[in-house]
């Protein structure tokens, strides 16, 4: 992709668009804000490969800050920034401040100044006053159904797949004023995003019913199920309940952007926001016209992005040590449960020789062996004579036993969290 080329092009007037829609929709300077990373993202949705970390991506944003100041607009490419040491945006390169002081923009100040003034007029510029024919507003009147979105490169959704699971039981969503609104009985579609001919296919794959209000959950002591991108998962913690049933074949994204019915949908007209998405009364009616008849009976499963509810890692937390005890009485040991005793470990197998393993059992819903260790449990590895860890991957579907020993388990581990106590600490 060069400058002049058509498919340049493309990606600036697409940048133009994309960015000018989440300016619309701010209601915050901060909720104006689109990483690089996010920007790369939702222009490979529209099959536009544009790597956020190399490539032409600043060449991009400097020409859609030249068309737009040519139509005595702000600088749109104030709108993107880096990513934070949290993942949420940051500020802008040091190349958005050197591009401003250059013609013809020729802005002066401070960068601080600088970028804050062009967010204002960009919000300003970009707003739609509130009464506008068509214009809609989130109100429980006019919802027809949330919209789930599952980025397939942060959660194994192909693995899932594979398994022969069908239901998703519970998502993670943004805690904002939409999620709050998420209450039993409502609908909920589940969207997958990703470039056109990928594997799983761009598209609505799922419908269902959401359960009951989102709730949060800490990530320390939970199953990592199906995530790849562990930074994201780190950073979720918030879910709301689900019923999702996930069709044979997915509705191709492209036939509902085709639709004029559907063509102003908020997935295609934001695709960068966070869950839960809007869809109007109208847009579900077509959609749900487009569904086959779901069945209506509640399944738990193994399925959710993040770590499942209490109920779910539950279930996996007990296939796994059934599949452990399961394999240590077929050899003719003695098994022991001495999971409430804080020991550091689960069960305690003793064979007919009187040899002793100490096992701590680890189950997972995914195929990946990842897994969080407690300090307690971390101490016994590296104090206690015979202990082994069990991991018990796909829990839920067709357990998978692994053993790994006290040694190899304290090689692998690393710190992820860390208690500060600062009651003793004067504040600065």
């Amino acid at each position: 992709m060069r400058a002049g080329d058509a498919e340049f092009d493309a990606a600036v007037e697409a940048t133009i668009g994309l960015l000018r829609e989440v300016a619309r929709q701010s209601r915050t300077e901060e909720d104006a804000l689109v990483t690089y990373r996010q920007l790369s993202d939702q222009l490979a949705e529209q099959g536009l490969h544009v790597p956020y970390y190399q490539g032409p991506m600043p060449h991009i944003l400097e020409e859609a800050s030249l068309r737009e100041h040519s139509s005595g607009r702000g600088m749109i490419s104030a709108l993107v920034v880096r990513q934070g040491k949290n993942g949420q945006p940051s500020q802008p390169s040091s190349g958005f401040y050197r591009l401003a002081r250059r013609t013809p923009f020729q802005r002066r100040g401070g960068n601080q100044e600088i970028w804050h003034t062009e967010l204002r007029q960009l919000r300003a510029e970009n707003t739609r006053p509130q009464n506008l024919p068509g214009e809609r507003s989130v109100t429980l009147e006019s919802l027809g159904a949330w919209m789930v979105k599952c980025n397939p490169d942060k959660w194994d959704l192909t693995s899932f797949l594979a398994s022969g699971e069908e239901v998703i039981t519970s998502w993670s969503v943004v805690p904002n004023y939409r999620a709050r609104m998420m209450a039993d009985g409502q609908r909920v579609l589940f969207w997958v995003t990703g470039r056109d001919g990928t594997y799983p296919e761009p598209g609505l794959w799922g419908i269902g019913t959401v359960l009951g209000p989102i709730w949060q959950q800490e990530v320390a002591g939970t199953d990592p199920g199906l995530w790849l991108d562990q930074e994201q998962r780190w950073r979720t913690q918030h879910f709301a309940p689900v019923d999702i049933r996930l069709f044979e074949r997915p509705i191709p994204r492209r036939a509902l952007k085709d639709d004029p019915r559907l063509a102003g949908m908020e997935v295609f007209r934001q695709p960068q926001m966070g869950n839960p998405l809007f869809v109007s009364n109208e847009e579900f009616s077509v959609i749900d016209a487009l569904v086959p008849p779901q069945p209506q009976n509640i399944t738990v499963s193994s399925s959710g992005a993040g770590f499942g509810n209490p109920v779910t890692n539950g279930l996996v937390e007990a296939a796994a040590v059934d599949a452990v005890r399961a394999h240590y009485e077929a050899l003719g040991w003695q098994v022991q449960d001495d999971s409430k005793r804080c020991y550091g470990w689960d069960i305690t197998c003793t064979s007919p020789s009187g040899t002793v393993d100490r096992v701590e059992v680890k189950g997972v819903s995914g195929s990946a062996p990842r897994i969080l260790l407690t300090r307690n449990e971390l101490r016994s590895a590296r104090e206690d004579q015979g202990w082994r860890l069990a991991v018990v991957t796909k829990a839920l579907v067709a357990p998978e036993l692994q053993f790994f020993d006290a040694e190899t388990a304290v090689l692998a581990a690393e710190p992820m969290v860390f208690q500060v106590d600062l009651r003793q600490s004067p504040p600065a």
